[in-house]
Parts: structure tokens; C-alpha cells; sequence
């Protein structure tokens, strides 16, 4: 199961839940195995984790704190990861960095063959949190540097855990280094399929290589396809349609498209003296600020309309103060979605950057007899969001966003296509080819 096999302890809960169960009854025992299995499963394809005490992990291409994790390995290039520790004291924190397969489990390599220093390292670089009701540390690492040096392409976790820790780490992220051997050329368009021609978009693209020798395209060519850097709905089993000299084509009509969305919602809460559009009011509940936001619309059930957003990313910023880093202030964010009954076949979401791309309990909504709306609070540092509400289906892994957001042809999305080679006689798969690419680049023509 890779790094994630020592990760809280499995076969301890396991134990756990194994000592309620009586002896004798098998049939229990079978579902708890299948259900450790399949919560194995999920950690293995899911490389992010934060631990409570952590709060706005940030990792981006250094100088660059828009941009997606994704370095060239020559000329080697640098990310900045950040993050806050809530505590009142420094700690020992230190990090490595693990090389993995596509489906991000540990790749089957030394750590000598993919990394030209030793680890784990020490992250000195840190600051406390100045004139803020959260008290919070903020710690700050530059990668590579000149204590390690990455050796190879591919899908890469960065690992943080204090001295003497390692196996349990505070947190996790991934990342990619790309060697740029391969050229990219995406054409994004509306669908020739009438039947989705108004709500999806058609991700084709060719791959050109007339300086690399690929001998089996089928067999050693992996794609994946991400959309705004979502993993939940990310397509990776596509195989090239047309082999031509130098040349694969992957001009597919159905199995390449994604749902188009709606753009982004936009929050606001960089200010706590001013109450911008979308927020109801602005309370302070010693210690804490709250932010209140009016109640979300459908809007599925509105017309297409730009704006433009960030792709569900963000930014930390803060009005009142110069160093956002260690000024600016959590607050607690208020969401609600009204909603006459409950949904009984899934869950909703509070989806984006701010919950980390994650579908988990801590930006899942719950809803509220009383009032017939679906609630979430979550605790934000100061700055601009973008977000969206997805519903993810029960017994389902990808989530959809049409429901109270709409899917329109002509939302502006990123497109990400990540391209991996590994031959037979290879033991880890190269990152060989990133192209990110924008839907209004291509206007989205029909061509």
C-alpha cells in the first residue's frame, strides 16, 4: 500500500473494532476485513492528508502561489510549500519527499536513485502569528534546495512530521516534476455529441515525439486528464485512438469529456471591519470573528453568466494589516444552502481550495431541520476564495457539480494533461510531458 501502510495504525483499528465483534460471528468479521480493505484503498489514491493542528497548506511553484505544483526536473526548478501550526511554541519539524507511481502509490525505488542528498530535513523557517485571536505559527520551505536534489521525473508526496515522527506525518501533498521529452498540442471543444453539446467540454489532444522513442504507445503511455485540479472526476485510462509516425492522437467523443460547470462562487472575507457582497454580517464572538454569508442560490436553474475566478483556488490577504502571512487572522465562514428536504441518495460539499480538493467530513454539510438548510461552518484565514457545491452520490467516487451549480459548455476551466512513460524493462514511470492549457484559449469553437 505504499507510504500510507503506516499511517495511523490500520491494523490497530482494526483490533479495535475486531474485539467488539463476537468470535463466532464470521459473517462481521468478513465485512470489517472488507471495509479495512477498501479505507486501505482510498488512502492509497488519495495523497493529501492534514492533520487538525494545521491549517492553509499552500504549494506552488515558487513566486508563483496561482500556480499548480508542477516543476521541470531540468533546469531544475523550485516550490514553495507554506503552512500554519496552531500551537504556541515552535516545533522540530522536518520533511522528506517520497517518489510514487501515477496512482500515487511508493514507487519501488531507493531513495539514493531519485534524490541527490540525505533526508529527512530540518524547516527552519518560521514566524509567529502577530496581533491575530488565533495564536499560529507559519512555517515556510523552499524545494528543492541545496540539501536535496531530485534525480527524476514523476509524481512526487512531500512529507512533514515532527522530530522523530516519521510515521506520522502532520501533512502530506503531492506534486510533479516533469522532464518536458514529449510536445502536448490540446484542442478543447464543445462536443460533436449533441446530446451534451450544451453542458460538457471534449478534451482532445496529440502527443508529438520525434526526439523520444515510444515502441509500444499502448503498453508504455499513460494520460491523465485533470480539470482544475480536481482528482475526484480526473480521467486516466485513455489509450492514443491513432498511432502515426511520431504521433499519438487521443480525438476521442465521449470517453474524454468533462462536465463544464458553472464558474466559481467567490468569498470575500479579507476585511473584518466591511462587510462585502455575499456576506450577510460580520459578528464577534469573543474571542473569534464570524462571518455569516447570505444564503446560495441554484444556480442550475439560472442562465450562463462569466465571471472570472480562480479555478477554485485562492489567495491570503488581508486589508488591514501589510504581512498576510502572519496578520491575517482565522475567522469562522458560515455557508448555508437552502434546500426544502433533505437528500437522501448523497452528500454536499463545499468544494475548492479551501477544503484542500478533499470530500471529507470536515467540508461535508449538514442539514438543518429547522431552518431547511444545508450548513457548514469552516475555519478560514483571511483572504479571497473561490468555491463550489458538489454532490457526490452515495457508492459513488466522483463527485458532480450540476445539481446547484450548473454544467455549461462554455464555462472557462484549466485543463491539465500529465503524460507518464514506463517500458518493460523501466522500474518507475517518467513524467515525460505537462501541458496546462485554458478552455477560453480556444474559444471554445466547434472545430
Amino acid at each position: 500500500m505504499g507510504y500510507f501502510r503506516k499511517i495511523n495504525g490500520l491494523q490497530g483499528l482494526k483490533k479495535i473494532f475486531s474485539s467488539l465483534l463476537p468470535k463466532e460471528n464470521k459473517y462481521a468479521r468478513a465485512l470489517l476485513t472488507c471495509w479495512i480493505i477498501s479505507f486501505q484503498l482510498v488512502l492509497a489514491n488519495n495523497p493529501v492528508k492534514t492533520a487538525s493542528n494545521i491549517k492553509t497548506v499552500q504549494l506552488y511553484k515558487k513566486g508563483w502561489n496561482m500556480s499548480y505544483p508542477i516543476i521541470n526536473l531540468r533546469p531544475q526548478e523550485q516550490l514553495t510549500l507554506e503552512f500554519d501550526d496552531f500551537a504556541y511554541e515552535s516545533k522540530n519539524y522536518q520533511y522528506s519527499i517520497v517518489h510514487c507511481t501515477s496512482d500515487w502509490e511508493e514507487s519501488n525505488l531507493m531513495q539514493t536513485e531519485y534524490v541527490d542528498g540525505f533526508m529527512p530535513n530540518n524547516i527552519d523557517d518560521y514566524q509567529y502569528s502577530f496581533n491575530t485571536t488565533f495564536d499560529y505559527i507559519h512555517y515556510t520551505l523552499d524545494f528543492p534546495n541545496q540539501d536535496i536534489k531530485l534525480k527524476l521525473s514523476g509524481n512526487y508526496i512531500i512529507k512533514v512530521f515532527e522530530l522523530g515522527k516519521e510515521d506520522t506525518p502532520v501533512l502530506i501533498r503531492p506534486f510533479y516534476v516533469s522532464e518536458q521529452l514529449v510536445s502536448i498540442f490540446p484542442r478543447i471543444k464543445y462536443t460533436s455529441n449533441a446530446n451534451f453539446r450544451e453542458s460538457m467540454q471534449e478534451v482532445n489532444f496529440t502527443i508529438q515525439h520525434p526526439h523520444f522513442r515510444i515502441n509500444n504507445p499502448r503498453d508504455e503511455i499513460k494520460v491523465v486528464l485533470q480539470q482544475n485540479g480536481r482528482r475526484d472526476n480526473q480521467i486516466d485510462d485513455l489509450k492514443p485512438l491513432f498511432i502515426r509516425h511520431q504521433e499519438l492522437d487521443y480525438s476521442y467523443n465521449r470517453e474524454n469529456l468533462f462536465d463544464g460547470g458553472n464558474e466559481y462562487r467567490w468569498l470575500d472575507i479579507r476585511s473584518t471591519r466591511f462587510a462585502p457582497e455575499h456576506v450577510q454580517n460580520i459578528s464577534f464572538f469573543d474571542p473569534h470573528y464570524h462571518f455569516t454569508l447570505f444564503p446560495d442560490k441554484f444556480l442550475s436553474q439560472k442562465p450562463y453568466f462569466y465571471r472570472e475566478d480562480f479555478n477554485g483556488k485562492y489567495y491570503i490577504e488581508v486589508k488591514e494589516n501589510r504581512d498576510p502571512y502572519i496578520e491575517a487572522d482565522y475567522v469562522y465562514v458560515h455557508f448555508k444552502l437552502p434546500v426544502q428536504a433533505p437528500y437522501v441518495d448523497g452528500h454536499i460539499y463545499v468544494s475548492g481550495g479551501l477544503a484542500d480538493w478533499q470530500l471529507s467530513d470536515a467540508n461535508r454539510m449538514e442539514y438543518n431541520f429547522n431552518t431547511h438548510t444545508y450548513e457548514l461552518t469552516m475555519l478560514l484565514k483571511q483572504g479571497f476564495y473561490n468555491y463550489q457545491y458538489l454532490f457526490l452520490e452515495n457508492n459513488h467516487q466522483q463527485a458532480e457539480v450540476e445539481r446547484f451549480d450548473g454544467n455549461f459548455g462554455q464555462t472557462e476551466n484549466d485543463y491539465i494533461i500529465y503524460v507518464y512513460y514506463k517500458s518493460v524493462s523501466d522500474n518507475y514511470e517518467q513524467l515525460i510531458g505537462v501541458n496546462i492549457t485554458n478552455s477560453l484559449k480556444y474559444n471554445m469553437s466547434g472545430k
